[in-house]
């Protein structure tokens, strides 16, 4: 079987605190070849490690009385969301908060409050420092997180991410650093800017959400063949949902693989998948072990059977349970 590529998402995020340094790192050192990092901006335009602009559920924010007064509700991607949002801090302020364990009914939070926010430079610094130790390129899988959304804010991503990968010389055809999103017309925007990098269209698990930017097509639209070709003329890879590549069957048991798997390698498109997570609670009936939903299961068996029906890259939050030993 062709070893895939392993991602560590959010770091190894099924044991710290997602997006902080010591987790990007721990993935690095399980054997994961790339990890995936998410940015979003600040006031004062500084892309930051976090999965959404919503400081609430990662870090120690409801703790800062100072904060207590931009506590708000706003509406993203269609969304109602009452929070605190990156967007309204500058970094310095961002910089003051600590990274919790946003599941912890089934992980621990024993390291809440020991890490801080890191920015986009000091992650693309930490990959650099890693690849030189380890003597072996180390990979970034960066998600452009509601790019549309920010426009709207004026804080248009694209104009803060370019010159952090110009500065970091990762913005060229074979760079180890790749850049995700759900939105199509962002990777080619990127891609007129100038960004060779390799592109990720990422895929949500409702084939019926409209793709934004895309004329009212939606992502199972875009995954017919026609749609694929269209995917192809800017993307070097899809990122579905698990259940996109194998539909779950009524038992809760793993189902059927789709086709996706052919049709997408027949036009050239790599094809990686999100998000693989070793507890019970998130896995097949027939890959859990025991009942309890924290426990760990067997994830690497789950693994197995995507790679075997064609998987390039797992992404996962547990890179030590995917059943695959460090490239050498």
């Amino acid at each position: 079987m062709t070893r895939p590529t392993i991602v560590a998402h959010r770091g190894a995020s099924g044991y710290l605190p997602e997006h902080t340094l010591a987790a990007y790192e721990l993935g690095i050192r399980q054997g994961a070849d790339a990890f995936e990092i998410d940015v979003v901006p600040t006031r004062d335009g500084v892309l930051i490690a976090r999965h959404e602009n919503d400081l609430s559920g990662s870090t120690d924010i409801a703790q800062h009385a100072a904060f207590a007064d931009r506590r708000t509700t706003k509406t993203v991607n269609g969304h109602e969301i009452t929070g605190w949002f990156s967007e309204d801090f500058t970094t310095e302020e961002i910089k003051e908060l600590r990274c919790v364990e946003p599941l912890p009914g089934r992980r621990s939070a024993a390291h809440d409050g020991q890490y801080a926010v890191p920015t986009l430079r000091e992650v693309l610094d930490l990959r650099a420092s890693l690849s030189v130790e380890l003597d072996r390129p180390v990979g970034l899988k960066l998600e452009v997180k509601t790019p549309e959304y920010f426009t709207s804010c004026r804080l248009p991503i694209e104009d803060l991410l370019i010159p952090e990968l110009t500065r970091a010389g990762v913005k060229e055809a074979g760079s180890p650093v790749e850049v995700m999103t759900f939105e199509l017309h962002h990777l080619r925007m990127l891609r007129t800017l100038s960004v060779h990098a390799g592109m990720v269209f990422l895929v949500e698990e409702d084939l019926d959400l409209p793709v934004p930017g895309e004329g009212g097509a939606t992502y199972g639209d875009l995954l017919t063949p026609g749609g694929l070709a269209r995917v192809h003329d800017t993307a070097t890879a899809i990122g579905p949902g698990r259940a996109v590549l194998f539909p779950p069957s009524d038992s809760g048991a793993l189902g059927e693989p789709s086709r996706l798997f052919d049709r997408a390698h027949e036009i050239g498109l790599r094809v990686d998948c999100w998000t693989f997570r070793a507890e019970n609670h998130y896995l097949p009936t027939d890959f859990r072990v025991g009942q309890h939903p924290a426990t760990l299961g067997d994830m690497a068996g789950l693994v197995a059977a995507y790679v075997g029906a064609g998987l390039d890259t797992v992404i996962t939050d547990h890179p030590d349970r995917a059943g695959h030993p460090p490239r050498t």
